[in-house]
């Protein structure tokens, strides 16, 4: 698929080296030169930088028409260049296959293994936790993969007993035991440290808590403590309780509590007793929808229902994150490729969003357009 020799190869090198003439980069990028897979998408890979708009434009265009038999094929090939593998585990989304068969590789650099663990879901996040070489080379990728909320609580609890023999194995140096791992996504703490708990998606920020809570944790284990929802009065008198609760009351409302608690403390200006709310098994999609829609919510928790297994995939909480002058804008822009023509089109001329959105859903709606017009061109006979 990636040849060592040959034009791919020269180009390749010359792009590397800023000598390449602009025809043969434009071409390049647009995927007009007829050369291995493997070479044309490092081409574009590279191209995708480049100062000239419309080589980047063309490049990222390209890229975004990958067809997930050729990142497949690109995803095993031993040789594959180190931004081609990059590219495809950043892509996990667009490319599950291709993401499940670089999870199972053992000879990633780290940087995709920790790409894979941000961006992947489903099978490739759950190879990828138990790629143990991966995980024992990079002692920074287990954080990371712990905290992706898709992964199942049964692959975390898993994970997190592995990372635990690691640990007895090599321990930590003083020093980064005290700092953690700084290199756990911004908004998501680390999952608890004891695998019950973290299987029930408890992370280490309520662990720590725990003790104010009141909670009986055995019962935890058949949900008991779950089970009814707790007598109301009116909104008022419903605030004034909530307005007079500790951080950790607040916090087993956030966790436990009914659905009036939960539309109340999903804007409480603690951002821990505002994430907990999403964690509450009771915490449904429409509420989610709401919530994503909201501008009265920090950002960490609009993150938290992005990257939720189940939250995150629903059309509606999508597009709401998106238009949501609230959300992150990493989270927006990446939801935007997700988004149906009609809904793009309203974005393009929507003067309220952020310019960033407004060009990223232009970009993708021209590609599309742009692939719709290739179909239809009359094929040569």
């Amino acid at each position: 698929m990636t040849s060592s020799s040959g034009p791919g190869s020269r180009i390749v090198a010359a792009v590397r080296a800023g000598t390449a003439p602009r025809p043969a980069r434009l071409a390049a990028a647009r995927g007009a030169l007829p050369l291995d897979p493997g070479d044309l998408v490092l081409l574009q890979a590279l191209l995708e930088r480049d100062g000239d708009p419309e080589i980047a434009e063309a490049a990222a265009r390209s890229l975004a028409e990958l067809d997930p038999g050729t990142a497949l094929a690109l995803a095993g090939e031993p040789q594959a260049a180190r931004e081609v593998l990059t590219l495809l585990a950043a892509g996990a989304g667009r490319w599950p296959a291709a993401a499940a068969t670089l999870a199972g590789r053992r000879d990633l650099a780290p940087e995709c293994y920790r790409a894979l663990a941000t961006a992947a879901d489903g099978e490739p996040l759950e190879m990828l936790a138990h790629n143990q070489e991966a995980l024992s080379a990079d002692p920074g990728l287990g954080p990371l993969l712990v905290a992706n909320p898709a992964l199942t609580g049964q692959g975390r609890a898993r994970l997190l007993d592995f990372l635990d023999e690691l640990a007895k194995l090599y321990p930590a140096p003083a020093a980064a035991a005290e700092s953690g791992p700084a290199a756990a996504p911004e908004g998501v703490p680390p999952p608890a440290r004891d695998p019950f708990l973290a299987s029930l998606g408890i992370d280490a920020e309520v662990e720590a808590l725990l003790p104010q809570l009141d909670l009986d944790l055995g019962m935890l284990a058949d949900r008991s403590e779950l089970l009814g929802e707790p007598e109301e009065g009116d909104d008022v008198s419903l605030i004034s309780r909530l307005a007079k609760m500790n951080v950790g009351q607040k916090l087993r409302a956030a966790l436990f509590g009914s659905r009036g608690e939960r539309s109340i403390l999903v804007r409480d200006s603690n951002r821990l007793v505002a994430c907990s709310v999403v964690k509450n098994p009771k915490f449904t999609v429409t509420e989610a929808d709401q919530v994503a829609k909201s501008r009265n919510v920090s950002t960490d928790v609009l993150r938290l229902i992005a990257r939720h297994r189940d939250f995150g995939k629903a059309y509606t909480i999508q597009k709401n994150l998106v238009v949501n002058p609230r959300c992150p804008p990493d989270i927006a822009l990446n939801l935007v490729a997700v988004l149906n023509d009609h809904d793009l089109k309203l974005m393009v001329r929507n003067r309220n969003l952020g310019e960033a959105v407004r060009r990223q859903a232009k970009k993708v709606f021209q590609v599309r357009e742009d692939r719709k017009r290739v179909r239809v061109m009359p094929g040569k006979h």
